[in-house]
């Protein structure tokens, strides 16, 4: 049975799309000893089902899930190409990052608004309930592509 994605994982799936093009890239150009490495995430230790959901208003949440919709052509967009060295990885995080920057102004969330809710959600299940049943076609989406992500080959 397919363990369904958080809504973390998909919050945080544009990282893991791109660690893989910025590590190999990183390891091409970087001398020995100096590669750069995606930083490890702690898992965040659940809470009480409901605890954090009543943190956050439907705007906020809604504000959420538009700047996941924002960025999934841009993460397909930037997963599709080849990174060949260091400076096209830099210029393509720097493009995912302005795009970013400018979906979160454009819902008036701050990337730590952003980051809090991803965080929570992934910890009471019934704040990521009450995210999926509002948008439950964008759950399939970020779904999809993070399946689509796992079955990946390592180059």
């Amino acid at each position: 049975m397919k363990k369904p994605v958080s809504m973390l994982g998909a919050a945080l799936i544009t990282a893991s799309m791109l660690a893989a093009p910025m590590a190999m890239a990183g390891s091409q150009g970087a001398p020995q000893g100096q590669q750069q490495a995606p930083a490890q995430m702690q898992q965040p230790q659940p809470v009480e089902s409901g605890t954090l959901s009543k943190q956050y208003n439907d705007d906020e949440l809604r504000s959420f899930l538009d700047v996941n919709r924002d960025m999934i052509p841009v993460i397909q967009s930037l997963s599709s190409q080849n990174v060949e060295d260091q400076q096209q990885a830099q210029s393509l995080m720097q493009d995912f990052q302005s795009k970013t920057e400018e979906s979160l102004q454009e819902h008036n969330l701050s990337v730590e608004q952003y980051q809090k809710i991803g965080t929570d959600a992934s910890r009471d299940k019934a704040l990521e309930k009450r995210l999926i049943d509002m948008d439950p076609e964008l759950y399939q989406q970020l779904q999809s592509m993070q399946s689509q992500a796992q079955q990946q080959p390592a180059q």
